[in-house]
């Protein structure tokens, strides 16, 4: 089986076929410090916006459901609700992954970027949605 620089076989060629390949491709990187344990973390941070993502959607889908049988005002305002963190769910998940590709470069490059806009205009967006939603289901069981 041919070999490429690295001595490993050339199973498959994948990278040829991505359109990040120009940008990101696949790279063989040496493990000298902390160069493996920097991109470890760095695919863990992937995880953990990927988490975060599919629990606002989780959310979203929850506050959605949970109006189905009010009053048309609430519905649509739960709706709405919903539908915001279902959106914010998939900003998180774009961010995450363009948050990941650029660490990724920076890292080669021996720099980190600090994402300190992106932290905090998370926090603004989440604390809207979820003071929203915690308002509707006040206003929703005070009507009981």
């Amino acid at each position: 089986m041919p070999g490429n620089d690295f001595g490993y076989p050339l199973l498959l060629q994948y990278e040829k076929f991505s359109t990040l390949s120009k940008h990101m491709p696949n790279m063989l990187l040496e493990n000298k410090g902390a160069v493996a344990r920097d991109h470890l973390a760095n695919e863990r941070n992937f995880l953990a916006w990927t988490r975060t993502s599919l629990s606002f959607a989780t959310i979203g889908l929850a506050v959605t459901q949970a109006f189905r049988g009010y009053g048309e005002g609430i519905l649509i305002v739960g709706k709405l609700v919903g539908a915001s963190l279902i959106g914010l769910a998939i900003s998180l998940m774009i961010i995450g992954a363009y948050r990941y590709y650029v660490a990724a470069i920076w890292m080669m490059r021996g720099k980190f970027p600090v994402s300190r806009a992106a932290v905090f205009n998370i926090t603004v967006a989440s604390c809207i949605l979820i003071g929203l939603a915690f308002i509707l289901i006040v206003v929703n069981t005070s009507r009981m």
